[in-house]
């Protein structure tokens, strides 16, 4: 793994934040002008991939697409293959989603091959949470087993509905059965294991010191009824998070503890034990089609520059991740995120993310005849965090815009980051006070919410919050517990309000906004009423017993795209990528972030690592239906 890519491994996901404010994802309206599929290209024999002539785009932009320039090109011309192989089925990219896709086809009996561009002393997967529903894991710990309708419907009115509600049924219903069945391969300790660097080699993964759940503060109180219910939205206890071990020390990089790679491990080896073949430092290039447009094999390319032609008897699994790394599918792809760069003066190559994906899946699934999903296209941004940050995560407290103004619902996490973006620049504050560990533990369970799952995280933050020197404009140093991360954040501390506006940097005209605020927020609070922005009663706690507590961040309208990239593929129900008329093209898949229509306008987390875990659960999916195997 290169120095470049092991950095942005370790790199928190809230860390984020600290490097350019809020990245948000903001819904178009809805007028935007839907994705058509692009013009038939030399390799798309019998593809049907069309859309209206009159499509306004300019120069040599893909027809059918509202962008500037041409982000597709043309499939690579490589020649003759230097060696072909044959099989059944061929998956393209041996992540989170990939990796289930080769396990879930050789177990419905099919000859795989998985193409993977890192090395294999190098390949890992990212993160550490695995969000999923009703696996028995999750039940014989009292989480569950939860309503599948209403969880899925959660899913899709977050998302605004720009979504494909089968493809999301089909991760809320097969979850459970992905994870529970990826545990029981594990067995501790497995020699051919690669241990995660920094964690005892004696403890299983799966053991609860490895592996916990995330569950609100609440739980120290007695039981909790779920779903917690914030801003009109619904969370659960679904995520398990492979955070390894106990970190008291702020680290910037919790995920590099992380033994998610592990349990995966798990599932490779067992691919492989039924005949999966893995072909390391090799990047897949096109798709093969025959005469009626089936996907029969694709081409690829190694490190040492053969070609090497897939002959496939069933299909192609794409799993080759995100196009974060692309700037020119980002500018083209991702308006919301160019037309802010362009604002405040960014260049193209500014709005690339922490993936090293570069969109090679969604390319070539174009090419083929199939198109991406239409506008808006989600990003992971910074989701749950809005604010002026804090090591609380998004807890509703009070949060405050340059002006000295309150702006939003601050218990509605899916509107955070959106709202939070349309502040004026610079200064964000988060205001709290003496109570606000009473107001924490009802923070809901979106992602970024404070994580009791490791209740001495909790213990940490009240013992640093109560180190916090009160009239001290350099503030103090406290671990968060926000998710699975424990990087610090800078809190401040005054005796009165007046003092911490002054310590905050606000001044004149601004800080009489915010002391005003604040007064009118009470009063409020006092009639458990908010008639400004209608935030839950049991959140509306006032801020009128010293110390009094703040966070400050800047306002610097990220222009990127965060993390991933979550747009895919269009395909129908059964994952199969569809042409531009909406029937299938025969033999190819999507899964993970070239599966299309499953964000809407941005991430949306009933509960965290939903990301990874649809990855892993469509994978599955995949595997299985090119199989003929059923699935829930």
């Amino acid at each position: 793994m290169s120095e470049e890519h092991q950095k942005k491994e370790n790199i928190s996901r809230r860390s984020l934040l600290k490097m350019g404010g809020i990245a948000a994802v903001g819904a178009l309206g809805a007028s935007a002008l839907a994705s058509c599929g692009p013009r038939n290209r030399s390799n798309d024999s019998g593809s049907s991939g069309s859309g209206s002539s009159s499509s306004q785009t300019s120069g040599n932009a893909p027809e059918g697409y509202f962008c500037v320039d041409d982000w597709l090109g043309q499939p690579p011309e490589l020649g003759e293959p230097d060696q072909t192989k044959d099989c059944d089925i061929v998956v393209a990219g041996g992540g989170n989603a990939g990796i289930q896709a080769a396990l879930a086809a050789a177990e419905g009996g099919a000859k795989v091959i998985v193409l993977e561009t890192a090395s294999e002393e190098n390949r890992k997967v990212k993160g550490e949470d695995v969000g999923h529903v009703n696996s028995q894991w999750l039940i014989n710990q009292g989480f569950g087993p939860y309503d599948v309708g209403e969880v899925t419907y959660e899913f899709v009115r977050r998302s605004g509905g720009h979504v494909n509600p089968e493809i999301l049924r089909k991760f809320v219903a097969n979850s459970g059965e992905m994870f529970d069945h990826t545990a029981s391969l594990v067995h501790w300790p497995d020699d051919r294991i690669r241990v995660t660097d920094g964690v005892d080699a004696s403890v299983s993964p799966m053991d609860s010191s490895q592996v916990i759940v995330q569950v609100p503060g609440a739980v120290e109180d007695g039981p909790v009824t779920y779903p917690i219910e914030a801003g009109g939205w619904k969370t659960w206890p679904a995520t398990a998070q492979f955070m390894g071990p106990l970190q008291h020390d702020p680290q910037q990089g919790v995920a590099a503890f992380s033994r998610l790679d592990e349990f995966q491990q798990f599932a490779i080896l067992r691919g492989q034990d039924l005949g999966a073949e893995w072909d390391y430092e090799t990047s897949a290039q096109k798709l093969l089609q025959d005469d009626s447009g089936k996907v029969i094999g694709i081409v690829a390319t190694t490190a040492d520059g053969q070609v090497i032609q897939y002959n496939t008897s069933i299909g192609v699994i794409l799993c080759t991740g995100d196009y974060a790394a692309n700037a020119d599918m980002i500018w083209n792809l991702n308006p919301v995120i160019s037309e802010r760069a362009m604002r405040h003066g960014e260049s193209r190559d500014k709005v690339t993310g922490f993936s090293t994906s570069d969109g090679q899946g969604q390319k070539m699934g174009c090419w083929a005849g199939g198109r991406m999903e239409s506008l808006p296209r989600p990003v992971m941004g910074s989701p749950g965090s809005a604010g002026g940050g804090g090591p609380w995560g998004c807890t509703p407290y009070l949060w405050i815009n340059a002006n000295g103004e309150r702006y939003c619902n601050e218990a509605s996490m899916v509107d955070a980051a959106q709202v939070t973006d349309m502040q004026p620049d610079g200064l964000l504050a988060t205001v709290t006070d003496a109570n606000w560990y009473n107001m924490m533990k009802l923070a809901s369970l979106d992602h970024g919410a404070p994580n009791y799952g490791r209740p001495v995280y909790f213990q940490e933050l009240r013992q640093d919050m109560q180190n916090v020197p009160v009239g001290d404009p350099n503030g103090g140093q406290c671990r968060s517990c926000t998710v699975a991360e424990r990087m610090a954040s800078t809190v401040l501390a005054a005796n009165t309000l007046d003092e911490l506006a002054d310590m905050m940097g606000y001044e004149g005209e601004a800080k009489q906004n915010l002391l005003n605020t604040v007064q009118h927020y009470n009063e409020m609070c006092q009639n458990a009423d908010d008639t400004q922005f209608g935030k839950d009663s049991k959140y509306m706690q006032a801020i009128n017993t010293p110390p009094f507590y703040g966070c400050v961040g800047q306002n610097a309208h990220n222009e990127n795209v965060g993390l991933v990239t979550l747009a895919g593929l269009e395909t129908d129900n059964d994952l199969q990528v569809v042409k531009a008329d909406g029937t299938p093209i025969g033999g190819l898949w999507a899964a993970g972030n070239c599966l299309g229509y499953r964000y809407g306008a941005g991430y949306a987390t009933p509960f965290a690592g939903n990301s990874i875990g649809m990855a892993m659960t469509h994978g599955r999916v995949a595997g299985k239906l090119a199989t003929g195997q059923s699935v829930s």
